[in-house]
This record gives structure tokens, C-alpha cells and sequence, in this order.
């Protein structure tokens, strides 16, 4: 009988411990997953405002190039790109973007900072024809759709990884279900069996 009850003993310390582990392991892995989509969800909020710094920039210029210059215009333009930059320098920092795309965007914003430059130039100094507005209103339309599309890409890429982190999640509890389920079974089983 005592040789029954050290073996049901240590099956059960085993189980116990085996439990324990295995809460350890979750609690790590749930941790390590939650911040995965923390951050899946803070990249993808930041490139929806990355978006809307950049259509909001475009909103300016618009009304430069429609209503013409005044100081005021120029100021508001200005913030809008001072938040557009901004953003972008926050996207960087997050990781979010490849090298490739840094490198791109970083290219479209130099060109975009020449064409303001220069647009602001012409209009200080002379009324602009309707062909150099619409050359100038093209050129922004341009640059900012290159810009565009590496956000959507980043939105897609964010997107996915947080499909990932779900799908992973998902897993990660049916297996630690069904190993949780066993334990218990065979604790009950080895209890049962030694009564």
C-alpha cells in the first residue's frame, strides 16, 4: 500500500509540476504575443494618421494653388508638413518600414520639399499661368500617390502580420487546451485506477 501511494504521489507532484510549467509557458507566450499585436496595432493606427498628415498636406496645397498665396496659407501648409515629417520620423522609429521604403519615401519627400520650394517661389514673386498650376497641381498629385502606395503596402504588410499573431494565438490555446485536458485526464485516471 505505501509503494501504491508514493507512486500516486509522484504522479500527481509530476502533473502538478508539468502544469505549472506549462502555465509558465503560456503566460510567456501570451505575453510575448499580446505585445506583438500592441505593436501591430500602434503601426497601423500611426500609418493611418501617416495618411491622413499626408492628405491634409495635400488639402493644403490645394488651396494654395486655388486660392493663391498669403502668409496664412503658407503657415498652415507648413504645420501640415511639420506633422506629415513627423509622422514619418515616428513610423521609422516604430520599424515599421523596410529600408526599401524609407528610402523611398525619403526620395519622395526630398522631391516634394524641390517642388514646394520652387512653388513657392513662383508664387510669391508672380501670379502662375493655369498651364504652370496645373503642371505644379500634377506633379503633387504624383509625388503624393507614390506616397500612398507605400502606406497602403504597409497597411497591407501590418495587416497580415496581426492576422499571424491571431491565427497563432488561436493555436497556442487549442493546444494548450488539449495538453491541459490530458493532464487532467491522467491525473484522474491514475487517482481513480489507485483507489
Amino acid at each position: 500500500m505505501r509503494e501504491f501511494q508514493k507512486t500516486l504521489k509522484n504522479r500527481v507532484i509530476f502533473s502538478f509540476v508539468v502544469i505549472i510549467i506549462l502555465i509558465l509557458i503560456s503566460g510567456i507566450l501570451g505575453w510575448f504575443l499580446t505585445k506583438q499585436v500592441e505593436r501591430s496595432d500602434s503601426i497601423i493606427e500611426t500609418v493611418h494618421k501617416f495618411k491622413e498628415d499626408e492628405l491634409q498636406l495635400r488639402r493644403e496645397e490645394k488651396n494654395l494653388i486655388i486660392r493663391g498665396y498669403s502668409q496664412q496659407r503658407l503657415e498652415r501648409w507648413q504645420i501640415a508638413k511639420e506633422d506629415f515629417n513627423q509622422r514619418f520620423g515616428e513610423l521609422v522609429g516604430m520599424g515599421a518600414l523596410s529600408k526599401d521604403e524609407i528610402k523611398k519615401l525619403k526620395a519622395n519627400i526630398s522631391e516634394m520639399s524641390k517642388t514646394y520650394n520652387q512653388f513657392f517661389h513662383d508664387i510669391q514673386n508672380h501670379k502662375l499661368s493655369n498651364d504652370e498650376i496645373t503642371q505644379y497641381d500634377d506633379h503633387f498629385k504624383k509625388l503624393g500617390r507614390g506616397s500612398l502606395v507605400i502606406i497602403e503596402n504597409i497597411l497591407k504588410n501590418e495587416m497580415k502580420n496581426s492576422t499571424k499573431v491571431n491565427s497563432r494565438t488561436d493555436v497556442l490555446i487549442i493546444i494548450f487546451s488539449i495538453v491541459f485536458v490530458l493532464i487532467a485526464a491522467f491525473l484522474v485516471v491514475n487517482v481513480l485506477k489507485n483507489l
